[in-house]
């Protein structure tokens, strides 16, 4: 009895500190070396179960004649999970985002605690991300947006500021060969200057309060607004206006459990099919209810921007744009909501663009547009996208 009982502590003592080392490596080491940290964690975790079992067998002694038995099925049972995890790691199936555009894990969960209500980039600072397909590098001004530096007083030029996500900001594109900067070219005998607002991962709720209370003073003429399908199930996982806290944070806190769907694809694979996690790691938020709630957030969002443009004298323009994920075979399907945010776009007689119908004459070419890997427009596809822009502020006639 007394040799199974140190036989579980011994057990136990290297559980402990394997695990404890896999989070070490993966946490503290930026979510760096994930596959040594899920060797750890998985014979940690297969001495955990020994340990357990044979403590059992100190008090149980029927079933000390099958120890053998149980030890091999306990370790086999691991095996077979790192073999599955493996498989689906060479396989990508399970990858999120940032591991298919530049092979890295990059936190969804952590980056939705923010210690201020306004999603941006750290002011002052240059931020470079070298991805598969394209290197993003851009010069950060003192709001937090990879633009340069605002001037309160606008003289004679007439504002127009894109506000919106990545697609918004240009990801894939230089900054002076993003959509925003490319309409400001175009329009240079209007005496025309943009100021591009958008930000990557932002939503139309941190866009508003970023909006509202860091830009409108900069007084644009005209505001595009920009939305997608990120946008439904971003604001799906954070929720509406709820997430901005009294004491100026925003957001929530990480599940504690993140290292381990870090480490294992298989436990990733588990928690997205059968418990329903998005990659934000927020349970249930591709519900349909969860969807439409999310909408219904969204044209909340769209109603206070109107109202504060109304108020201010400062054109409004909503822009719904496509994403590669929507077309198959060259056949658009509207993102979940698009038809109804249309729908109340014109009910509410909000200056709108539905840029999907652009895209989808392209038909089984619309590929061509998109990054394969990184899913953002790329060159030709920003092209068209800024164009069909162009042409409806064009034939709003705010122009002077």
């Amino acid at each position: 009895m007394r040799k199974l009982l140190l036989s579980s502590v011994l057990r136990f003592v290297e559980a402990v500190v394997l695990i404890a080392a896999s989070y070490f490596l993966v946490t503290r080491m930026n979510f760096s070396y994930l596959f040594v940290g899920n060797v750890l964690l998985l014979i940690g975790g297969a001495l955990l179960f020994e340990a357990l079992f044979i403590f059992l067998l100190v008090f149980i002694e029927k079933w000390r004649e099958k120890k053998r038995a149980v030890l091999g099925r306990i370790r086999a049972t691991f095996i077979v999970i790192f073999v599955a995890d493996t498989m689906i790691r060479l396989t990508g199936v399970m990858n999120i985002y940032s591991e298919n555009a530049d092979g890295n894990y990059f936190s969804l969960a952590q980056q939705e605690k923010l210690d201020s209500w306004y999603w941006v980039h750290t002011p002052n600072t240059h931020v470079t991300n070298k991805r598969k397909e394209f290197l993003f590098d851009r010069e950060v001004n003192s709001i937090g947006l990879s633009e340069k530096e605002i001037q309160e007083e606008k003289g004679d030029k007439f504002r127009i500021m894109a506000i919106g996500d990545s697609f918004t900001e240009g990801v894939g594109l230089s900054y002076k060969e993003s959509w925003v900067k490319q309409m400001e070219k175009r329009w240079k005998h209007y005496n025309v200057q943009t100021i591009n607002a958008g930000i990557g991962g932002s939503d139309p709720i941190y866009e508003f309060a970023l909006y509202r209370d860091k830009l409108r003073h900069f007084k644009p003429d005209v505001l595009v607004l920009t939305i997608n399908s990120s946008d439904i199930t971003d604001v799906s996982s954070r929720g509406g206006f709820e997430r901005f806290h009294a004491d100026g944070t925003a957001g929530k806190e990480s599940p504690k459990w993140e290292w381990i769907y870090a480490s294992n694809h298989f436990f990733r694979m588990i928690l997205h099919r059968l418990f329903d996690y998005d990659t934000n790691l927020v349970k249930g938020t591709k519900s349909d209810e969860s969807m439409q709630t999310a909408v219904n957030h969204i044209k909340e969002a769209i109603s206070k921007f109107q109202q504060l443009s109304a108020k201010e004298g400062t054109e409004f323009l909503v822009v719904l744009q496509p994403a590669i994920q929507n077309f198959k075979n060259g056949k658009y399907s509207p993102f979940f909501g698009q038809t109804e945010l249309g729908s109340y776009l014109k009910s509410q007689k909000i200056n709108y663009l539905d840029v999907s119908n652009t895209f989808e004459k392209k038909g089984t070419s619309v590929g061509n547009y998109y990054y394969p890997l990184d899913t953002h427009f790329n060159k030709k596809g920003y092209a068209l996208f800024g164009n069909a822009i162009y042409e409806k502020v064009e034939k709003m006639g705010v122009l002077k």
